[in-house]
């Protein structure tokens, strides 16, 4: 069923993970540019050519859209427990790739440049792995409970 628990969490996480498109996760400034530059999950753009995106990062962005797609198959999967359980672990496998390359770009881009800070979409891959783990836990006690009353039968 679509109405459980474990459903509203992976909803949650592809929100979380989509909401990293549109909100940077750190905020660089470079040395020969007088502004800061946005890190999003997929480009670096400047304040002033918020529009134009500066340099598109491909890895980043193609990690998030399968772990955004893989949130969305998963709660569709809700008939399949062991095919959502599974999915649900790659999903976390990819919010885990999502946090390691976001942190990559910025260890790289603060190489060059004068001042870095984070923002507070950089832990937005963290709540995901939690609200995954929930998810799974939720979907394991579904899956465990039908098995026991196979049992009683």
């Amino acid at each position: 069923m679509i109405q459980r628990i474990q459903s509203v969490y992976l909803f949650v996480a592809a929100a979380l993970t989509f909401c990293l498109y549109a909100l940077p996760f750190a905020s660089v400034e470079m040395i020969r540019t007088p502004w800061p530059m946005k890190i999003t999950a997929c480009h670096l753009t400047t304040l002033p050519s918020i529009l134009f995106p500066r340099t598109i990062m491909l890895p980043l962005s193609a990690v998030t859209i399968c772990a955004i797609a893989l949130c969305v198959v998963a709660i569709f999967l809700y008939r399949n427990r062991t095919n959502q359980m599974k999915v649900v672990k790659l999903s976390i496998a990819l919010q885990a790739i999502v946090l390691i390359t976001m942190v990559a770009y910025y260890l790289y881009f603060i190489r060059f440049c004068v001042a870095g800070n984070l923002q507070i979409a950089i832990i937005f891959p963290v709540i995901n792995i939690i609200l995954l783990v929930l998810a799974y836990r939720g979907i394991k006690k579904d899956d465990d409970l039908v098995k026991s009353a196979d049992r009683l039968r």
